[in-house]
């Protein structure tokens, strides 16, 4: 049998779609992934017996007039799956829908003895598709401890109540795989890294005998500690993101993040600073009921912190997650979903006032220059207007004062 998988893009890897290949490959049959503008083409040249499609919320329109597009021309099966379909399989009401993790459902779809009862059976991803990438993809461990209001983790957790909220492959195990990859750089993208300090230690041991190779990883800012900084620094960490998202505790709350503070972030700053290791700051803007006051305030942290990037999406209320559910119940937001775009940093679909949702524009596309020039704008600077001049005297200022160090 021959499966052709279609994803959004190829400029980095897809993981579950290359595991799905693996499992697909181990199977003894033939499977390619395309991305979705070559996938038409690619269906019609190779003429598989199923297109399988891992969907995006946002992408979902996209992906269902392709699949009407290829079975126009042809006779053939397709399947949906990935997240969108997973929360929302009655979008795809004309077509089989594989729900969550789906290894082990394809593998019994392919008639496959194979069983795979945890992380460490199922096959190493399938990369073959993916060629000459500098940065390769690796995950650790699948799930999340937390429950963030903006995330579908929590309607994960009363989906598959029987699943651990977190579960980890063997150290041993991620370590062969990167050292058999031999990748210039490893980005692990778990949701938070070595949440167990037990297997963050023997990964970072092993690591750091054997491989060794830059790698970059995400945590949660209360768990920065000095032990956690010095492990990965010595394994080779080079980069890690964490996520401020807010720096207003009122804010933090209501997105159900209210365990970490502005202060946590300061003190991660500095022990990763101390490490060499860069610090990716990552936030939200026009999160319900925010005020550009408060995303000034975010950014006012950010210049403190002075990462080596900072990083702001605009809040979108993808629907299922208690932060959209809050939207809609506060008037915010009319449950149009299908307004959401298919990335978070166009703009905001919330019911804003055109003033505020334009300062919040202008600020996303300023921040991470303010950041990185230590530069606050007013608030009347946030005009499509006035943005030139404000960056023309930044840099005017930044000149003046490398033309006179010292002095200015």
């Amino acid at each position: 049998m021959k499966i052709l998988l279609a994803v959004k893009s190829k400029k980095m890897e897809v993981l579950g779609p290359m595991y799905l290949s693996a499992i697909i490959k181990k199977a003894g049959h033939e499977c390619r992934i395309v991305d979705l503008p070559s996938a038409f083409s690619a269906a019609i040249a190779w003429r598989p017996n199923l297109v399988g499609y891992s969907v995006m919320t946002g992408d979902q329109q996209k992906f269902i007039a392709l699949d009407r597009e290829i079975k126009d021309k042809m006779h053939i099966a397709s399947i949906f799956g990935g997240p969108h379909a997973t929360f929302f399989p009655d979008d795809f009401p004309e077509d089989p829908v594989a729900l969550g993790e789906s290894e082990q459902d394809i593998a019994d779809l392919l008639k496959s003895s194979d069983k795979y009862s945890n992380l460490d059976d199922i096959p190493w991803p399938d990369r073959s598709d993916f060629p000459d990438m500098p940065i390769r993809d690796f995950i650790g461990s699948r799930g999340c401890t937390n429950s963030c209001a903006y995330c579908y983790q929590s309607a994960w957790n009363e989906m598959y109540p029987d699943l651990a909220k977190i579960r980890y492959r063997s150290a041993k195990d991620v370590v062969n795989e990167v050292a058999s990859v031999q990748p210039r750089f490893a980005y692990f993208q778990d949701s938070t890294f070595g949440v167990s300090l037990k297997w963050l230690r023997e990964f970072c041991k092993e690591y750091g005998r054997t491989v060794r190779i830059p790698y970059h990883v995400h945590l949660r800012p209360n768990m920065v500690t000095q032990e956690r900084v010095s492990l990965l620094a010595d394994a080779g960490c080079v980069s890690v993101k964490i996520a401020l998202e807010t720096a207003s505790s009122r804010l933090r709350k209501l997105i159900n993040r209210g365990r970490s503070s502005n202060e946590d972030v300061y003190i991660a700053a500095r022990l990763l600073k101390r490490e060499k290791i860069a610090l990716i700051l990552q936030n939200i803007f026009a999160l319900p009921s925010a005020t550009i006051e408060d995303d000034l305030d975010t950014l006012e942290v950010n210049i403190k912190v002075r990462p080596a990037y900072a990083w702001v999406s605009i809040f979108q209320p993808y629907p299922k997650t208690a932060l959209a559910d809050y939207c809609e119940k506060e008037g915010l937001y009319d449950g149009n979903y299908s307004e959401i775009a298919d990335n978070f940093f166009e703009g905001s679909v919330l019911n804003l006032t055109d003033e505020y949702k334009m300062q919040v524009a202008c600020l996303q596309r300023i921040f991470a220059f303010a950041v990185e020039m230590q530069v606050m704008p007013k608030v009347e600077d946030l005009t499509w207007e006035r943005l030139p001049k404000f960056i023309h005297d930044t840099m005017k200022r930044v000149g003046d004062k490398r033309m006179f160090p010292g002095v200015l």
